[in-house]
């Protein structure tokens, strides 16, 4: 009789992963991470940066389009367009509502230009309760644009109204540098120069107030107020004629900046602070301290620094306006910044192009950057790479 053979039919044991084989794994993962993780940060940042710029170079378009169908003259910095207001009054915008036609907001702009403004309030802010009430005054003023914000700028950035870049405004008094009265009231015509508010007259360069004083303002600066019983305006033509639109700013960022329907000068744009005596007398370089022009002053020698004649002291400080200062509060800091990795600020040029400047580039070079006809009043002209 044949006998039946059990066939053990048990499963072979599998031997795990000892604790140094886990270790060892562990530590690969983590190191292959620390050299990923990084890059693709860096990658985002790079991203971020590149999304910014191209925004700006939607805005330098539409500001060029702008001036192309309108003679060569930009948008006026503030007063290009206005808004009625409840009892017969008017109200005034900056730059950014002057070209949104141009980018590809037309008809928000007709809204804003036709909406009366039943709670005027100085810009001090915007009336809330009016804010979710579709078509009022206020409502429209909380508006996100796209392309206005830079994904860098958490001050702005998907803020309803918020706006990251400002345009080049020249060299400025102290006493309108985002001060209170800064854009006067909501009412108060653009071209008032007795407002205390950033314009090509507010400033005397001579030591003696006279006609030389507005010229030598607007070769400090692209985008001005208009000026009443003036018909000067800064051109295109003005800026190639001169100093060149290849070596001339026109559009930078500033996280410091507010809103795109602020009438506030140091919310829409920024400028180099200049020394003055509080009475908006330029004071000249003298006695070793920095300043602008020499101790004569002289129409022009009036925007020359120190790299540029021997007979001023000192070196140029632009103080509180220098690229990536410290944050003085919003709409105080009239400068360039950004949140970019390395600091590096985004800029566009008046010719069209794009690029960067380092927070620690030379303050002169900076200054005449700025400025679309300062080789007339003593600046010498850039010939190096900035």
């Amino acid at each position: 009789m044949l006998r039946k053979q059990r066939v053990n039919g048990g499963a072979t044991r599998r031997r795990g992963f000892t604790l140094i084989e886990l270790l060892v794994v562990i530590s690969i993962i983590a190191t292959l991470a620390a050299l990923i993780l990084p890059g693709i940060q860096g990658a985002r940042a790079a991203a971020r940066k590149v999304t910014c710029l191209n925004n700006m170079k939607n805005i330098n378009l539409a500001i060029l389009n702008f001036s192309t169908q309108n003679g060569g003259k930009f948008p006026s910095l503030i007063g290009e367009n206005s808004y009625p207001v409840s009892g017969g009054g008017t109200g005034y915008y900056g730059w950014p509502v002057a070209i949104l036609s141009a980018f590809d907001q037309a008809a928000l702009q007709r809204k804003l230009l036709s909406v009366t403004d039943t709670t005027p309030d100085d810009y001090s802010g915007v009336g809330l309760a009016n804010a979710s009430v579709a078509n009022t005054h206020d409502s429209l003023l909380f508006t996100q644009i796209p392309g206005f914000a830079c994904p860098d700028d958490t001050n702005n950035f998907q803020i309803p109204g918020g706006l990251s870049y400002v345009v080049n405004a020249g060299y400025a008094n102290p006493g309108d540098w985002g001060d209170a009265g800064d854009g006067g009231a909501y009412n108060s015509l653009p071209g008032d120069l007795s407002v205390a508010m950033h314009g090509p007259n507010r400033l005397i360069w001579n030591k003696t107030a006279g006609a030389a004083d507005g010229q030598i303002s607007y070769a400090t600066g692209v985008f001005w107020r208009p000026v009443t019983g003036s018909s000067f305006q800064v051109t295109i033509d003005y800026i190639a004629n001169n100093d060149g639109s290849t070596q001339t700013l026109m559009l930078s960022e500033n996280l410091d900046a507010r809103r795109w329907w602020s009438r506030k000068v140091g919310d829409i744009a920024f400028a180099i602070e200049v020394t003055d005596d509080g009475a908006g007398n330029v004071a000249p370089a003298q006695g070793g301290t920095a300043g602008l022009g020499l101790a004569t002053g002289t129409t022009g020698t009036a925007l020359a620094t120190a790299p540029d004649l021997p007979g001023i002291p000192g070196s140029f400080n632009a103080g509180n306006s220098m690229l990536s200062t410290p944050s003085l509060g919003p709409g105080r800091s009239w400068r360039p910044s950004s949140d970019h990795l390395g600091g590096a600020v985004n800029v566009f040029f008046c010719d069209g192009h794009g690029g960067s400047l380092n927070p620690n580039m030379d303050q002169w070079v900076y200054a005449r950057l700025i400025t679309p006809n300062g080789t007339r009043y003593g600046q010498a002209v850039i010939r190096d790479s900035f």
